[in-house]
């Protein structure tokens, strides 16, 4: 399969499945029951779209790499967790329905924000003699029939053929490791001589990245404490970002794509790492309060 193969038909295919399989996730009982508690919403939305790239953006500021390497850290601030985030939710044991309804909100506000966000950055990181073009236009069309579309229609069949809606969302699963570790692949093999010379800085980049989330993140938690359950779930949203659609933007709008999708490679085989830390850091917690409350009844 040669590149323009893949990358106009493989690639754009592999990752409308991926949203048709996020969108079947949703049913209106989840959404019925996330949507009970707005404040606990908002604060999973403002850290999905405000904190992260905010946090990203600062972290880019003191890191000296390549500016392809910065925009690709923005990028990847851009995209939300997708399924990923899903199932590190269900496994910590945190509220699924808000994980499910975060993820297909910041999926829906990401045609919107990531425009803004890649332009304003690609002005900040690039100077007047080498400039970044950002086509706006063409991101907002792959954004559209890439995200918005798929995810409506999965909701649709979702609430109009359950059984249907089911089956997808278990197939999407497994569907989008296995895409995951193939765009992971072909970054890597395309730029392997720089992901070499750099991997140290990427990978002290995304540590960083995510240990300022968590911090922010944990600010703002303390001015209205969510449950255990719900805190969980917006650390674990905020945390985990879909390398998969900053691969498929980078790869195939944005100019030396494969240099721009490096970070989000190299954060492909680390999410995994940090989503584990969280729910084991989680279920400590969780084992904790319920030996507390068992020692408060006897």
């Amino acid at each position: 399969m040669n590149d323009s193969v893949l990358l106009t038909v493989f690639v754009p295919l592999a990752m409308f499945i991926l949203m048709l399989g996020l969108g079947s996730n949703l049913s209106t009982q989840a959404l019925t029951e996330a949507l009970k508690n707005k404040s606990v919403i908002w604060m999973g939305l403002i850290a999905q779209v405000v904190i992260v790239p905010a946090c990203a953006a600062i972290v880019v500021m003191f890191m000296d790499m390549p500016n392809e390497f910065k925009l690709g850290i923005m990028l990847l601030a851009c995209c939300p967790g997708g399924t990923t985030s899903n199932l590190f939710t269900h496994l910590g044991k945190g509220n699924l329905a808000l994980s499910v309804a975060l993820t297909t909100f910041s999926s829906l506000l990401v045609i919107i924000s990531m425009p803004i966000i890649l332009s304003a950055s690609s002005e900040l990181i690039f100077n007047e003699a080498r400039e970044f073009d950002i086509p706006e236009i063409e991101i907002l069309k792959r954004l559209f029939f890439m995200t918005i579309l798929p995810i409506m229609l999965g909701i649709f069949i979702r609430h109009q053929y359950p059984r249907v809606g089911k089956f997808i969302s278990s197939k999407t699963g497994v569907f989008g490791l296995a895409f995951l570790v193939f765009l992971t692949s072909v970054v890597v093999v395309n730029e392997w001589d720089n992901l070499l010379k750099y991997l140290s800085v990427i990978g002290m980049t995304i540590l960083l990245l995510n240990v300022s989330i968590v911090s922010v993140v944990m600010l703002m938690l303390k001015i209205s404490p969510p449950n255990l359950q719900d805190r969980f779930t917006i650390y674990i949203e905020a945390n985990i970002q879909s390398s998969a659609l900053a691969m498929f933007i980078a790869l195939t709008v944005l100019e030396n794509g494969s240099m721009v999708a490096i970070p989000a490679g190299g954060y492909s085989l680390t999410m995994y790492f940090v989503g584990a830390i969280l729910t084991v850091v989680h279920r400590h917690q969780k084992k904790k309060g319920l030996q507390g409350n068992h020692a408060v009844s006897v």
